[in-house]
């Protein structure tokens, strides 16, 4: 019955772009809905309240269940008409599959939004793309990949002079250094991502570099760097209330003391991260920061 439908369709120049304009508004409406969610699984306290859904779970409830239409949806990509929407469209599941762990799912996404965004000229949507691609690849061991990918990713922003986005894909070439051994690189690549949000004055994505460049320099072995970076990061995270980044942070401090042999100050940073992982309603962080306190002797 499919392939008698499309024969009919084909042949009549009327009822073929009726269907392409009704694939057009399907497009549009799921690119309104997941941008709607992508804001509200990126809220934090002190930000806007994102419209459409009434609270995080509503969105993602939504997310869960029309994720195959939407993985579909960008594949549409290939095709010129409807490119641009769904290199956007792509961008608004990231965090999404992050979230779920559907890896593979975002590499196919990926994969082809960088595709159609490097044919239309779209250098901010390749550099997304690539940024994304990243993580995913580097979330499946990928990681030789990964570094690629993200090093793709910063050329593109820094041509096109998108310094905000340029922070972040330096900032997660740095994980994925750190993740390959090349630790002094990661280390360079998380400093860069620091200044430039310095610059910006995007206090969050501060956080996140001095945390990410704290672990790094835990990993050279410079301990008294690595508090100093957490203990920046920490600041940073409570002014936005981010507990799960404060949980994350405290976790680190708490193993940069123990490296440095102070018990007493590990011990105290684990359970602060038990405290703020409950705040984030992350009961098995939770418990995991407890039984690290537990098993430390001040």
């Amino acid at each position: 019955m499919r392939v008698f439908g499309v024969g009919v369709v084909e042949g009549d120049a009327g009822l073929w772009e009726e269907g392409e304009a009704a694939r057009e508004r399907v497009l549009e409406f799921y690119h309104r809905r997941a941008w709607a969610a992508d804001g509200w699984l990126r809220w934090l306290p002190g930000m806007p309240v994102p419209e459409r859904f009434s609270d995080r779970a509503a969105a993602l409830a939504w997310l869960d269940a029309e994720r195959a239409g939407l993985v579909a949806a960008v594949q549409w990509a290939r095709q010129e008409r409807y490119a641009d929407t769904a290199v956007w469209l792509s961008q608004c599941l990231a965090e999404f599959l992050d979230w779920r762990r559907f890896f593979d799912d975002k590499i196919t996404v990926c994969g082809v939004a960088r595709e159609a965004a490097h044919r239309a000229g779209n250098q901010a949507g390749e550099a997304g793309a690539w940024n994304s691609l990243g993580i995913a690849l580097r979330e499946t061991g990928r990681t030789v990949e990964a570094i690629d990918a993200h090093t793709r990713s910063r050329d593109l922003h820094h041509a096109a002079g998108d310094s905000h986005r340029e922070a972040f894909a330096w900032g997660d070439l740095g994980v994925a250094l750190r993740e390959a051994g090349r630790a002094e690189e990661a280390i360079d690549a998380h400093t860069r991502s620091r200044d430039l949000h310095q610059t910006l004055r995007n206090r969050h994505g501060e956080a996140i570099a001095w945390n990410n460049l704290g672990s790094s320099l835990g990993d050279t072995g410079r301990a008294e760097e690595a508090i100093e970076a957490f203990e920046k990061a920490l600041e940073r995270y409570r002014e936005f209330e981010d507990w799960y980044g404060t949980g994350q942070t405290c976790s680190n401090l708490a193993l940069a003391h123990q490296y440095a042999a102070r018990p007493s100050d590990a011990h105290t940073c684990y359970l602060q991260s038990a405290d703020a992982f409950t705040r984030a309603n992350a009961p098995t962080e939770a418990a995991k920061a407890r039984t690290q306190a537990e098993a430390i002797t001040p």
